[in-house]
């Protein structure tokens, strides 16, 4: 992979822009559940990634 990949499109950035914008303004505890909610859905997307990726090994194998 090249560095480039990593990179946010200029969409992504505006939207990261619009979250910091938004995360000034909660309060403590609402900055905590938005980023304990914003985790929970990068682990879901890791697990559903890596179950795609081996489901997809397997059926190539078979």
């Amino acid at each position: 992979m090249e560095s480039k990949d990593f990179d946010l499109s200029l969409e992504q950035q505006f939207e990261m822009k619009r979250m910091r914008d938004a995360a000034q303004k909660m309060s403590r505890e609402q900055a905590l559940e938005l980023l304990m909610q914003a985790s929970r859905l990068l682990m879901i997307k890791t697990n559903v990634v890596r179950n795609l990726a081996n489901s997809s090994s397997v059926k190539s194998l078979g």
